[in-house]
């Protein structure tokens, strides 16, 4: 352990917190005795293309003989990359949002800071306090982790500033979905239908039920103090836990009933990690704000932005958030670069076909009452119905896998959940021995 590094910054309850890597490639890292590891975390979603890709690192060494960092962040670069991410969210834009105007993109250093920026404009447009999931986590900052599930860290009392955020349950599906994470046809839309469109009809389990009666409870009890829903479509950091695209639907329509603004944290599940760019269009739902971070910047450069209208965007005015390295040159250039590699034709299928073929093996072959869910190539292995709610297993696994050369998340709660996230570009011949790998290890232990 580095004697000058916080205490507070170490992981001791991280299986993989003892391993230093010297270097990546692709799929894989290396770590100081040269022991190669397929990686299987991929920085959370930072690095969804893997690593050092061969693109991204050849605009890497263009731009920093180029132009590093501009004057108040302006550059054409800085306007490409608005223009880039305001178009691909305008795509199947809901019938009515906003006829006469046109999406806007605020451009910031990293999702907790993205997630602060969007507080700022919902509460702009609405003021009031907040709700969110019981299992959400939308970052570590003072401002951010509020909203997060901050009760293992103890970092807030939680009867001081967090008696003004509410949380509603997010489904848990121990026993398997009920009902599908995306709608098909609005994930792959490409003629302009509306959104709504697309609204899926498969019914819900009554522990969905049961959330949504008990979302209503919370939007009825907080009107008019609460004013802003921050969401999940997808939970990632607290344990890759996954809801249909049903249940999110009716939770959106229930939120707008209450005038309620809606915020989708898409940091760690958006651009394409879930199969759709977006996953809250691939459930045919819209928010007011998107907020993207992570992958964005290729794993390579901190970069997160917020979208919405124009009239949500430009809620508040100037002097009001100002950051040096926000919308630098750099971090523009990799992000354009990662947006049109994501915009490569059949990625998304091919994510989407490759995800359910790794879960399909691990399905297969899994002991019960183990459970594997997911969607596109974002895939976890639940240990929850075990005894004892399985974290000793989950552990175990997780460092028998790392001895063999794979690395997987430990997540969930109770950390008795295994995530794997790989590269978007990972090939089915890998998935199948990480596949493999993870199920040799489970019987093993």
């Amino acid at each position: 352990m580095n004697p000058r590094r916080p205490r507070g910054s170490h992981r001791s309850y991280d299986p993989l917190s003892h391993l230093v890597f010297l270097r990546s490639q692709g799929e894989y890292v290396w770590d100081e005795q040269g022991k190669k590891y397929l990686d299987l975390i991929c920085g959370y979603s930072a690095c969804n293309l893997g690593h050092a890709h061969p693109r991204l690192a050849a605009a890497v060494c263009e731009q920093i003989a180029e132009l590093t960092w501009a004057h108040g962040g302006q550059s054409h670069l800085r306007s490409r990359l608005e223009e880039t991410l305001g178009s691909l969210w305008d795509q199947n834009a809901p019938a009515g949002r906003n006829p006469h105007g046109h999406s806007k993109v605020w451009l910031t250093v990293s999702g907790a800071r993205a997630i602060e920026i969007a507080w700022k404009l919902a509460y702009a447009k609405r003021p009031g306090s907040t709700i969110g999931f019981d299992l959400a986590y939308h970052g570590r900052s003072l401002a951010s982790a509020l909203l997060s599930d901050t009760e293992r860290s103890d970092a807030l009392d939680p009867h001081g500033p967090l008696e003004n955020h509410a949380t509603i349950p997010f489904p848990r599906h121990l026993h398997g979905l009920c009902a599908p994470i995306l709608v098909h046809d609005a994930s792959h839309d490409a003629s302009g239908n509306p959104l709504e469109a697309h609204a899926d009809k498969s019914p819900l389990c009554d522990e969905c039920q049961r959330a949504l009666e008990q979302a209503s409870l919370t939007f009825e009890r907080l009107k008019p103090r609460a004013s802003i829903l921050f969401v999940e479509p997808a939970i990632g950091a607290r344990g890759y836990y996954f809801a249909p695209a049903t249940f999110m639907q009716q939770l959106v329509a229930l939120a707008r009933s209450y005038d309620l603004a809606i915020v989708s944290d898409e940091i760690q599940m958006g651009l394409r990690r879930t199969g759709p760019m977006f996953l809250s269009k691939g459930q045919a739902w819209e928010p007011d704000l998107l907020v993207l971070g992570k992958s964005l910047g290729g794993g390579i450069l901190p970069i997160a932005a917020v979208v919405g209208p124009d009239d949500w965007i430009d809620g508040i005015g100037p002097g009001i958030e100002s950051e040096t390295f926000a919308a630098y040159p750099m971090a523009c250039r990799v992000a354009l670069e990662t947006l049109e590699i994501l915009q490569t034709p059949n990625l998304q299928s091919d994510i989407e076909r490759n995800g359910e073929f790794f879960r399909n093996l691990l399905r297969t072959h899994l002991p019960e009452p183990l459970v594997t869910l997911g969607s596109g190539l974002a895939c976890c292995v639940s240990f929850e119905n075990l005894a004892n709610s399985g974290s000793e297993l989950a552990f175990q696994v997780v460092k028998k896998l790392a001895d063999q050369g794979v690395l997987v998340h430990l997540t969930g709660p109770k950390r008795n959940r295994i995530a794997a996230i790989p590269s978007l570009l990972i090939q089915k011949s890998t998935l199948e021995m990480a596949a493999r790998s993870i199920l040799e290890a489970i019987d093993e232990c």
